[in-house]
């Protein structure tokens, strides 16, 4: 096992790619939606879609998934490493940012379907087993995912909107300027979060179904930079009894829904520490630090969720002491090596 051909992209640190990162989504909007629709093209408009990816790339895949079985068209998403092999018939989307994750590639490779690569590194294995590729076109990024998270999602949200109403929406082209602006409004905010998470001997992330990713992507984050235990949980799932393990020292993150009410309303009861993160009003009478998300569809609420997260990540490992470039664990045998 090597890790020698994934290394060889190159990576930024972690500080530089987070203050690059919304002019860099503003820079890449426009290409992108070209992208997107070239591949949506080539693919056709797919009867059944089953998205795979694992990591951060399985966690961006979440609410363009919601949208398209809300919209009509049956999409599933799987863990690649729980996938098997795609042989239904489905067209396949496959996300890896690397290009060379294992099970991922591994499913693509055996799949009988259309097959659609959305990849930043262009010189990939699975950009060699797919029948198409949309890439991102090999965006500098940090080893803890920064821009690869949030446009990739961008991406996929795209093709997904293509798929629903012909085109992506416009307000694409406008998100790096609005979350720029987000991050410097919450700027206070990011920092007090950041010290509840310094603080914290472990943090649970809540989201909804539909917005599961946000949880997820969240949770893969701030382990990697901050190595603080952290684990991402449905809503309703939460309710039924994951949460009787919280204690004072718990830091709950919650992403709000149509139960995040009882899941405040209950942990706020016992004085817990509670932090929100809301596109609507709040509704319930407890104390919580409340951060606002100006998204302009639920498709945007994962990366305004993802850009603040990466500046509490960079601020909390900063005070903890620790370098959020070095991982303790990096050749796992998760990337493909040149020839594999």
């Amino acid at each position: 096992m090597s890790v020698k051909a994934f290394l060889r992209q190159g990576f930024i640190p972690f500080g530089e790619a987070v203050a690059q990162e919304t002019g860099r989504l503003t820079e890449v909007a426009p290409m992108l939606r070209e992208r997107a629709l070239a591949a949506a093209a080539e693919i056709g408009r797919p009867a059944r879609l089953t998205f795979i990816g694992i990591g951060a790339s399985l966690a961006a895949l979440a609410a363009p998934v919601a949208h398209l079985s809300a919209h009509g068209i049956p999409s599933i998403r799987l863990n690649a490493a729980e996938a098997g092999t795609s042989g239904d018939g489905a067209t396949l989307i496959a996300l890896s940012q690397s290009g060379r994750s294992r099970e991922t590639v591994d499913v693509m490779r055996a799949a009988t379907g259309r097959r659609l690569a959305v990849i930043n590194v262009t010189d990939s294995p699975m950009a060699e087993a797919a029948d198409s590729v949309l890439t991102l076109g090999d965006l500098p990024d940090s080893l803890a995912s920064t821009i690869g998270f949030t446009a990739s999602a961008m991406a996929v949200s795209m093709l997904a909107e293509i798929w629903t109403d012909g085109e992506p929406s416009a307000a694409w082209l406008s998100l790096g300027e609005r979350l720029a602006e987000f991050r410097v409004a919450r700027s206070a905010q990011a920092e007090e979060i950041a010290g509840l998470l310094t603080a914290a001997s472990v943090i649970d992330m809540v989201a909804p179904a539909d917005q599961i990713g946000v949880a997820e992507g969240g949770a893969l984050l701030l382990r990697e930079v901050t190595r603080v235990p952290v684990a991402p949980f449905e809503t309703r799932q939460y309710l039924h009894g994951l949460m009787e393990s919280t204690n004072p020292t718990t830091l709950h993150v919650i992403l709000d829904g149509a139960d995040d009410g009882q899941v405040v309303r209950a942990l706020g009861s016992l004085g817990r520490q509670i932090v929100e993160f809301r596109r609507g009003p709040v509704a319930h009478d407890e104390q919580t630090l409340v951060v606002p998300i100006e998204a302009q569809s639920p498709l945007e609420v994962p990366i305004f969720v993802a850009v603040l997260l990466q500046e509490v990540a960079l601020r909390s490992a900063g005070a903890r002491g620790i370098d959020p470039d070095e991982f303790l664990f990096l050749d796992t045998g998760t990337k493909l090596d040149d020839g594999e």
